[in-house]
């Protein structure tokens, strides 16, 4: 995958070996192949690669999204793939955010930086708050 935003940061931007063009049965068992979708294990965009792509409807040939595809059928899956990254219609992940942070879970892909980041400091912001305004004990009386 190459591009811009979330594609430009994938582990595979600019490597082409992940879409050949000669993709076929014989060439997608190469040994290579394997280490190519280890590449894919600790991706946190495999999901947003399969709504890019669409892989099934395009009939694509090659990796993507954790799975090496030919013909728009899964061929082996990485180790860390999960199933509910397969909708190819799937919303996009607003990444750097603590809704992003939860949405790859539900995903059951890694989280990336961003939203690891995000999630820190909107704790960190939660407990300042906390600190600011004590709540008072339902036991408490004024």
């Amino acid at each position: 995958m190459s591009g811009t935003g979330w594609a430009g940061e994938a582990p595979c931007a600019g490597d082409t070996r992940f879409t050949p063009n000669d993709a076929s049965e014989e060439s997608l068992r190469a040994p290579g192949i394997q280490d190519l979708l280890k590449v894919c294990r600790v991706c946190p965009f495999r999901s947003a690669c399969i709504s890019l792509v669409k892989p099934r409807a395009s009939l694509f040939d090659g990796i993507c999204g954790g799975r090496l595809w030919l013909n728009g059928e899964i061929r082996a899956t990485c180790e860390t793939a999960h199933p509910g990254e397969l909708t190819e219609g799937a919303r996009p992940i607003t990444h750097g955010t603590p809704a992003g942070a939860r949405a790859h879970r539900r995903r059951g892909e890694p989280v990336c930086s961003l939203c690891k980041e995000a999630v820190r400091l909107d704790q960190a912001a939660r407990r300042e708050r906390e600190k600011a305004s004590p709540q008072q004990s339902p036991h408490q009386h004024p």
